[in-house]
């Protein structure tokens, strides 16, 4: 099969075919150099017959070109001149080339498409988990996907249960096997009476709570009456302040903690956990802790839990940290 279509030598600007020998026909084929040539249109082609330039009397089919009268062999044809895309102000279709755009000659505002964003910014679009975007080194403007630096936090949830009175607060699927590393805060924690406060763990796709016997804590503490409290074992939860916090209303329990690989199903679960708040007796107090849960089963979630009554206020945030 052979391409009747233009070829890349006639796109240029002027080009100068050969001369047509009339014999009465209507129909007549176009050459450049003894080789069939296609041009753009009728509009494109310049022909003079006997010294006349013609306008309006032909059209062309492929490379022919076709007259509306019969040029006899008593006709010359003295030139046919093909003025190609270049000339016209619109170019045609797919027949600008990255080497015909001049650099700095296409503006932002002429790219600002969300179509384009992709070729813009220069990046992949497969990018890898735990990679971040980041300045390619000698490419001004381009941007490519690199590893993030270790010990980054992802916020991962966040919440509080201002204005309310509850018993618990659960924060499910918040653990996963994307961070080997949780960080876990409370502060703003005020509780309707005086009371220990407690975690447990949260499992499956679900809240499902674990509140079985399964949980050994130690945490040592130190109060503003130069007393020192130490206070463990095992239980259905982790003791997270060892004695009973003071519910004031101006009075308020924080904590930090950090839980090591919640979703791995080889080794148990270790917490370690920094709290403080002001105790029964009006004496500020500090704890330090650790806590180890009895089982390989995956982590989802937790719980925050009061010994007695209502949480009345509390803010919370998890974070996972890339390392």
């Amino acid at each position: 099969m052979s391409y009747l279509g233009r070829g890349l030598d006639n796109i240029s600007n002027v080009e100068k075919l050969d001369n047509i020998t009339f014999n009465g026909g209507t129909t007549y084929a176009l050459t450049k150099s003894s080789a069939a040539f296609t041009p753009a249109g009728s509009n494109n082609i310049l022909i003079s017959i006997d010294g006349v330039v013609q306008q309006g009397n032909f059209s062309v089919s492929g490379s022919n070109i076709v007259f509306t009268f019969s040029p006899t062999s008593s006709n010359t044809c003295d030139f046919i001149m093909h003025y190609g895309t270049g000339l016209i102000t619109t170019p045609a279709d797919s027949t600008v080339s990255t080497a015909k755009i001049i650099d700095d000659a296409v503006t932002e505002a002429k790219i600002a498409d969300a179509s384009v964003d992709e070729a813009r910014l220069k990046i992949s679009n497969s990018p890898t988990n735990g990679y971040m975007l980041t300045a390619q080194s000698g490419n001004t403007g381009g941007l490519t996907w690199a590893e993030a630096p270790s010990g980054t936090l992802v916020k991962i949830a966040d919440g509080n249960t201002t204005g309310a009175s509850v018993s618990y607060v659960d924060v499910a699927q918040c653990f996963s096997s994307t961070y080997k590393i949780y960080k876990i805060f409370f502060y703003d924690v005020n509780t309707a009476v005086d009371t220990a406060l407690y975690m447990r763990w949260l499992t499956g796709s679900g809240s499902t709570e674990q509140a079985g016997n399964d949980y050994t804590y130690a945490i040592s503490g130190f109060n503003s009456s130069n007393g020192g409290s130490n206070n463990g074992g095992q239980a259905t939860y982790i003791n997270l302040i060892g004695e009973d916090m003071r519910h004031d209303a101006d009075e308020h329990f924080a904590m930090e903690g950090t839980l090591y690989n919640p979703a791995g199903t080889s080794l148990k679960k270790r917490f370690l956990f920094h709290t403080g708040g002001r105790r029964t007796g009006n004496y500020a107090t500090v704890g330090i802790g650790s806590a180890e849960w009895n089982s390989t089963t995956a982590i989802t979630g937790f719980r925050f839990l009061t010994n007695t009554g209502n949480i009345d206020s509390l803010y919370y945030v998890v974070y996972g940290v890339i390392i």
